[in-house]
């Protein structure tokens, strides 16, 4: 018998790798004589960094970048493989990101990409030929304009060359020069995780959607859609790309926009990234069992997640899926149709949040048992 373990990161209590151990103590319990494989997994956003540079054998590094604000901070980054074939992991939520910034200090009208394009600076200097972007949770609603000053980009106006970080200046932009963008960038194979598909301006755009949980109030919305707007048009007359067409340009505040048209980066579902970068679909083919989990089951699990990717992959080979979670929100019995047909989740008492974050890993190895035995059950009727 072989079983697939294949969590995401549980947010706020455990590591996508640190629940893949929980799991498989407790299914060695029920089944000490299967195979188990432990497999964490990602979709391009939180935890993505760890699950490929363990599954991979890579080094995790740290770089001092500028931060969102200015502020100069510490990121971590990944390389992985050797030469002459390196992957750089990169997450933008660790350099421009929300989480970042003090929730009462918000502000995306100056915020920066910056940071980012440092990191990708530091990846293509270590030699790196392939880039993994993912670019959730970031702070930011520049349209990648500060990644790419950082690798040489010049935005140009009447007075020279410009160097506000304000959205709002973005309309005295009158030229985009790449004549001194990095030389190596054009041979680098970028891969964005992308998985909205939200346009870069408009009521479904960048600052419309995603502009109110980064600070933004109705005001500061309709300008920075209007400084996007002016942006793209810049960016149609001199590098000849029309970004407003792009489905995913919004994401990130524009940065998927900006990745396309400043690096010609390409825009991916991270769960197809990730999935493709871990071999997942040829290690779980042959598979009895797949169990995976995150945090909270809901609706939100169903938009291409990795537990409900996993989950599809097994109904592909006739795989029966367990999911568990920390908890479920509205919408979780929608993952039935996506293979995952037992779940549970981890509250088994009236209890704290803080209380279940803390025994969260004996709440985790608990509920899997209790599946897995009624896995059991089923074998022997």
């Amino acid at each position: 018998m072989k079983i697939i373990i294949a969590p995401q990161t549980f947010k706020g209590s455990l590591t996508a790798n640190e629940a893949a151990d929980c799991i498989y103590e407790a299914a060695l319990g029920i089944f000490p004589d299967a195979k188990l494989l432990k497999l964490p997994i990602a979709d391009g956003g939180d935890g993505t960094l760890e699950a490929l540079a363990d599954r991979k054998k890579g080094e995790i590094l740290k770089s001092t970048v500028v931060g969102p604000l200015r502020v100069t901070i510490d990121a971590e980054w990944g390389i992985l493989n050797k030469s002459p074939n390196k992957l750089a992991i990169i997450e933008m939520a660790r350099s421009s990101g929300l989480a970042l910034l003090d929730p009462m200090k918000l502000d995306p009208v100056n915020a920066t990409s910056f940071g980012t394009g440092q990191l990708i600076l530091d990846a293509i200097n270590r030699g790196a030929n392939k880039i993994i972007l993912g670019i959730g949770g970031s702070a930011t609603n520049d349209c990648g304009v500060g990644a790419a000053q950082a690798l040489g980009v010049k935005f140009i106006t009447k007075k020279g060359i410009f160097y506000s970080d304000s959205i709002y200046d973005f309309r005295m932009i009158e030229a985009i020069d790449l004549s001194e963008l990095h030389p190596k960038i054009s041979n680098i194979d970028i891969e964005v995780a992308c998985d909205v598909v939200n346009t870069l301006c408009g009521d479904e755009g960048a600052s419309y959607i995603y502009g109110p949980q980064k600070g933004a109030n109705n005001d500061q919305i309709k300008l920075l859609d209007e400084s996007l707007f002016h942006l793209s048009q810049i960016i149609k007359k001199d590098i000849g790309i029309d970004v407003l067409t792009i489905k995913g340009g919004g994401a990130a505040g524009g940065m998927g926009a900006g990745m396309v048209a400043f690096f010609n980066a390409n825009l991916r579902s991270g769960v197809d990234i990730i999935f493709e970068t871990l071999n997942i679909e040829n290690q779980i083919k042959d598979a009895n069992l797949i169990i995976t989990g995150e945090g909270q089951f809901d609706i939100s699990s169903t938009y291409n997640k990795a537990p409900s990717a996993i989950g599809k992959l097994g109904m592909k080979y006739n795989i029966p899926t367990l999911g568990v979670s920390g908890s479920f929100g509205k919408g979780f019995e929608k993952l039935d149709e996506y293979g995952i047909l037992s779940k549970s989740s981890l509250i088994n008492q009236i209890s704290s949040l803080e209380t279940n974050i803390k025994n969260a890993k004996k709440l985790l190895k608990i509920a899997i048992q209790e599946q897995l035995k009624a896995v059991k059950i089923g074998m022997n009727l």
